[in-house]
């Protein structure tokens, strides 16, 4: 690719046509002229500019700079390459390097026990950061170790730190302990569904219970006499009923891409997310990509693409609708699995001056069983 080199000069002079027409008579070619008082910009080639120093003696002519490429190329020199690059691989290095390894758990004793084994499978302050496998091998190991201690362990890689979650493994400490409980009822509803793997089912579907209600009783009985005491085990699904209201907005605006997009930096520390250059476009979505994390810094490549905002307003069919969607994301946002919907209804829906106003009644499929602790005497328990 053979690029024409440009230079960007300057003359001071008060009749600028007399110096275009010397120009012009010496064979030079100018590109470009801007005109100023008592000054004129010219573009020329590298090689012109060079004519223009040696012939033309009765003006000053001054360097201003150089095309794009052949700019880019006399600002990058081999010590601005090498500070670049010893830069690149510092940070490199610091990326992989471990400064503090941050075990969460409320038990104090746990953290200790696992910090330990951590530190015998070399992650510890100073070291350097594992790979996906090797650290999956070496939760492994810790949770083969401590099969009666942990139940679930995750190290999680932030920066320049680990951060070491961990989940206690109790062993059914109710039958540690030598207690007994029920399943209860937590809320009133109607059975859809009951499984039991310990304890006396008490309920049966369709049937209608209340709050605090026995569903699997923990006392086992023969004709009417409890011979044994265990804590039930199990889940009780029920037909529960909620109603909620949501009060929208008649007014929304929708953004729309133009197809015209800007790229940028940003960084994000423990304060929040910045960019690093202005923005060129008005109205924007980002997409964001990590280039890299330094310390508790990370620094992102971010797209911008250019929007269009609309402002619209909903009639009482559309914001009725919208209104459930949210009415349903706001239901869905507490269940638990297996947890579902079963029917919903509007029951009242109205269109004011700046919102549209919507109740709706929901019938839902919700496990509503909960443990519940009981004792007894020594007498009833030997019998």
């Amino acid at each position: 690719m053979n690029l024409k080199h440009y230079i960007y000069i300057k003359c001071k002079v008060r009749n600028q046509n007399k110096i275009l027409v010397k120009l012009y008579k010496n064979k030079i070619n100018v590109y470009d002229v801007i005109k100023k008082e008592n000054e004129v910009y010219l573009k020329v080639l590298e090689s012109d500019y060079q004519k223009i120093k040696e012939q033309i003696v009765t003006a000053k002519f001054y360097y201003v700079t150089e095309s794009g490429f052949f700019r880019v190329k006399k600002m990058i020199t081999p010590l601005k390459i090498f500070a670049v690059l010893s830069f690149l691989l510092l940070t490199n290095f610091f990326c992989h390097v471990v400064v503090k390894v941050n075990v969460v758990h409320s038990n104090k004793e746990i953290r200790e026990l696992v910090t330990k084994s951590l530190e015998k499978e070399g992650i510890k302050v100073w070291s350097i950061k594992k790979d996906y496998l090797t650290l999956q091998k070496i939760k492994e190991n810790i949770l083969n170790t401590y099969k009666d201690r942990l139940e679930w362990i995750e190290i999680e890689s932030i920066g320049m730190q680990y951060v070491v979650r961990i989940e206690e493994r109790i062993i059914n400490r109710f039958l540690e302990e030598n207690k007994f409980c029920h399943v209860v009822a937590r809320k009133s509803g109607v059975i859809e569904s009951i499984t039991s793997s310990k304890g006396e089912i008490m309920v049966h579907e369709g049937q209608y219970v209340k709050e605090g209600d026995i569903l699997i009783s923990g006392e086992i009985k023969f004709n009417e006499e409890v011979k044994n005491n265990v804590c039930a085990k199990g889940s009780v699904y029920a037909e529960v009923w909620y109603q909620t209201s949501v009060s929208l907005p008649i007014e929304y605006i929708t953004k729309q891409r133009t197809g015209k997009k800007r790229f940028n930096l940003s960084f994000e520390s423990d304060s929040g997310k910045y960019k690093i250059l202005k923005s060129r476009l008005v109205t924007h979505e980002d997409e964001s990509k990590i280039l890299f994390r330094f310390f508790n810094f990370t620094f992102y490549l971010d797209t911008e693409y250019e929007t269009i905002e609309t402002k619209n307003k909903y009639n009482l069919e559309a914001g009725t609708k919208k209104a459930v969607e949210l009415a349903d994301e706001k239901i869905k946002a507490q269940f638990r699995a297996s947890e579902k919907i079963k029917f919903q209804k509007v029951l009242k829906n109205s269109l004011n001056d700046s919102t549209i106003e919507t109740e709706v009644f929901y019938s839902v499929i919700e496990d509503i069983s909960q443990l519940e602790e009981y004792s007894i005497t020594t007498e009833e328990e030997g019998s």
